[in-house]
């Protein structure tokens, strides 16, 4: 019997949630007897070496402009090499050199898989990317409000397969969770707030900032937290605006940026509650995570948010930093609902959000598909 072979492209493995996605999901797909492959369009990324380390091949296309036609000749070069019985793209930049790699090469059938809600950026870009939707044969999306945006954003008639999010089990390590107080400077009842992302406009960390401040000067007196935010900055605008804020309203001492970390099991121990505060989401990997890890959760209602979350944790509407600020306060001061809702989170993720679901979720498409093909 020959084994699935599949062609996983995106842009590049960066440290973001929908990369890790892809990591799980190829990995998975291995566990499965399928061959696949992973084509990055840029560099290969920084999540890319565990891969390599599992076996699984990784290409860097390094295509570093628009409208590259060496980058699609160098795709299809290697398609006809590898001779995928499908292709699964995870991104809309690399489409076009997915699609007219394809065309040229073996015309695979091509799935495009939704992952955000396209906060902003993509309205002038549609009808370049209505024009490359004509030529995937399926789409999926992690949550049903992703798949919405992206059948009005394509004007998408068939049908579009949810597939939701997996992660796999994670335990604390009460090792791990005391190195990181001890860098937070934390005392031992000191409430850790941890939320993850790289800072971008749809993140509303800025939000979550303004929520410290007003839990600050609200808390009763003998109870300390901390809010830590992890994600990689940068010179842009708005991560300059989110160091004034903090530096102008003085609360550095409680409210800091660690920039990018790859230690993320070692933040979830060291945390006693996990906070998004986003104004657009998918179907965001660091939530399911945190609930796997056993969190409470405090989250916007955004995207699939409120589907994953549901009861298990504290929901509040986006933009709302006294809604934000009262969620945490609700937390902070009881220790007995942040146990009740970390049981409750973690039970929830390990039924409905495993890594297993997942890639049985990708692996029925892709065999589908490839079944129609033949016909």
């Amino acid at each position: 019997m020959v084994r699935l072979r599949v062609a996983v492209v995106l842009s590049e493995l960066r440290p973001g949630g929908m990369e890790r996605v892809v990591v799980h999901l190829v990995k998975g797909l291995v566990n499965r007897g399928v061959d696949p492959i992973v084509v990055c369009m840029e560099n290969a990324g920084a999540l890319a070496p565990e891969l390599e380390e599992a076996g699984i091949s990784v290409h860097a296309i390094g295509s570093k402009k628009s409208r590259d036609l060496g980058a699609v000749l160098r795709m299809y070069t290697l398609l006809r090499k590898f001779k995928p019985h499908i292709i699964n793209n995870h991104d809309y930049a690399s489409t076009p050199y997915t699609v007219l790699a394809n065309l040229l090469a073996i015309r695979a059938p091509v799935i495009f898989t939704s992952h955000g809600l396209l906060f902003e950026g993509f309205e002038g870009l549609r009808k370049r990317y209505r024009f490359f939707s004509k030529f995937f044969s399926g789409l999926s999306a992690v949550s049903g409000q992703v798949a919405g945006r992206h059948r009005e954003y394509l004007g998408w008639g068939g049908k579009i397969a949810i597939i939701r999010n997996g992660v796999p089990e994670m335990e604390r390590d009460p090792a791990l969770r005391g190195k990181v107080r001890e860098e937070l400077g934390c005392e031992p009842g000191d409430v850790v707030f941890l939320s993850v992302g790289n800072p971008r406009p749809e993140k509303g960390f800025e939000d979550l900032v303004d929520a410290a401040m007003i839990l600050r000067n609200e808390m009763e007196q003998g109870i300390h937290f901390v809010v830590a935010i992890a994600g990689k900055m940068n010179g842009s605008d708005y991560c300059q605006m989110l160091n004034h804020r903090v530096q102008s309203k003085g609360i550095q001492s409680f409210c800091r940026f660690l920039g990018f970390r790859d230690d993320m099991k070692a933040l979830y121990s060291g945390a006693d509650v996990f906070v998004l505060s986003s104004r657009s989401e998918g179907l965001p990997m660091v939530v399911l995570e945190s609930m796997m890890a056993g969190l409470p959760v405090i989250a916007t209602r955004v995207g699939g948010v409120p589907d994953a979350v549901g009861d298990n944790g504290l929901l509040v509407d986006p933009a709302r930093p006294r809604d934000l600020a009262e969620a945490m306060k609700r937390l902070l001061a009881d220790a007995g609902l942040r146990k009740t809702l970390a049981e409750k989170a973690a039970e929830e993720a390990r039924s409905r959000f495993g890594v297993n679901r997942m890639v049985e979720g990708y692996l029925d498409l892709y065999q589908k598909h490839v079944r129609d093909r033949r016909r």
